[in-house]
């Protein structure tokens, strides 16, 4: 297949070996031709490495975007070996003709996919690294993963977990999923990094949970999307903190699954001012970047619990909450060294982008709560330096 840099320009063909760990996306040799595998890049023109990214605080402040299509079985089953870095097999082969379509986007701690089967086609796959929110847009499919469902159009389900394989069976299926890596739902869900993860098969509790996973996939989706349909200013951090909204969505939506700690670990212990010191200092030194309570935690030296635990008993605060009020003084600062000349909504939509807050409603109602004003008005009384 013929590859290109991100001005377009040919670059030559075959593989590049790209990648590591064997989770590089799919390379083909050969001239791009109609029916074959094709990498199409799309969005930024990058050609995304297929892998989902390692832990939650992975930087990438480019939108990578990957789209495949195929009419091949066996180039089926490479692009989804590599793309999910494990091993399927395909129990029937889709019928001549048929068409694989799947797109990627990926920034960051998010790693979002479409895909569509038009084909109905058994496939086995072995233990995946990461977590799979599978959304049902379209077709059915049945999976076993530990536990067995039949899930049609409107489901949502976690297909996958570390350490479980699954096996599927789908009719002209349509997808979105949400790669979720292990270490972010710790990190939000507050436990240490060795927290095991449930295995198995399990489906969102109740139809406002299944419209609050669609809603916020969507908006996350729509993030990375660099065309018409974008959501709005993209920042790494507006597109971290949907990352860990999806995380935090998933362990409300599966009663099933919940990370957890180990019930013989030792207690919370004391945790002295210097070690709180530290944690806070992270968080101002930090706050620019795609950085939470697990990151604060490493920083000063205890694990997430315990320092939620010494948070809650000294400052009266969670460290995630406390990270947020440090987010929206900065964000303060800023909007009173902004020139209001430029358009009130327009630059209180910057400056909430900037700091992580992709919806300028939801901003200005943090702003006020905490400033007790709303973010125009402080605009409206800044004196821009110069």
């Amino acid at each position: 297949m013929e590859r290109r840099d991100d001005a377009g320009r040919p670059t030559g063909t075959g593989s590049d070996g790209g990648g590591t760990g064997g989770r590089s996306g799919p390379a083909h040799d050969g001239p791009e031709r109609a029916g074959a595998g094709a990498l199409t890049p799309s969005g930024d023109g990058v050609r995304h490495d297929g892998s989902p990214p390692e832990g939650p605080a992975a930087v990438a402040d480019a939108v990578h975007s990957t789209l495949f299509r195929t009419t091949s079985a066996d180039e089926t089953r490479a692009y989804l070996a590599e793309a999910y870095g494990t091993t399927v097999r395909l129990g029937s082969a889709a019928r001549s003709g048929a068409v694989f379509r799947h797109e990627r986007r990926t920034s960051g701690a998010l790693c979002l996919d479409e895909g569509r089967l038009a084909a109905s086609v058994v496939y086995e796959v072995q233990p995946l690294d990461d977590l799979l929110v599978l959304d049902v847009l379209g077709g059915r499919m049945r999976l076993d993963c530990g536990r067995s469902g039949a899930y049609a159009a409107g489901g949502v389900l976690l297909a996958a977990a570390p350490g479980t394989p699954m096996r599927t069976a789908v009719e002209h299926m349509h997808a979105r999923a949400a790669v979720l890596h292990p270490d972010l739902l710790r990190d939000v869900a507050g436990l240490p990094r060795e927290a095991p993860i449930p295995p198995g098969l399990h489906t969102a509790a109740a139809p406002a949970e299944t419209a609050r996973w669609r809603a916020c996939a969507r908006y996350a989706w729509s993030l990375l999307d660099d065309g018409p349909a974008a959501a709005g200013p993209g920042t790494t951090l507006v597109r971290d903190a949907a990352a860990r909204l999806l995380a935090a969505v998933a362990l409300e939506a599966f009663p099933g699954f919940r990370t957890r700690s180990d019930p013989l670990a030792p207690g919370a212990g004391r945790v002295g001012p210097a070690a709180l010191r530290r944690a806070a200092e992270f968080a101002h030194d930090h706050a620019d970047g795609p950085v939470g309570p697990s990151d604060m935690a490493a920083a000063a030296g205890v694990p997430p619990r315990v320092l939620h635990a010494a948070f809650a008993d000294a400052l009266g605060t969670t460290p995630r909450t406390y990270l947020r009020r440090v987010r929206l003084m900065r964000a303060r600062a800023d909007l009173a060294a902004a020139d209001p000349a430029a358009g009130v909504p327009a630059a209180v939509a910057a400056v909430a982008a900037r700091w992580g807050w992709g919806r300028p409603g939801l901003f200005s109602d943090a702003y006020a709560a905490l400033h007790g004003e709303p973010p125009g008005e402080t605009l409206r009384r800044s004196r821009p330096s110069g």
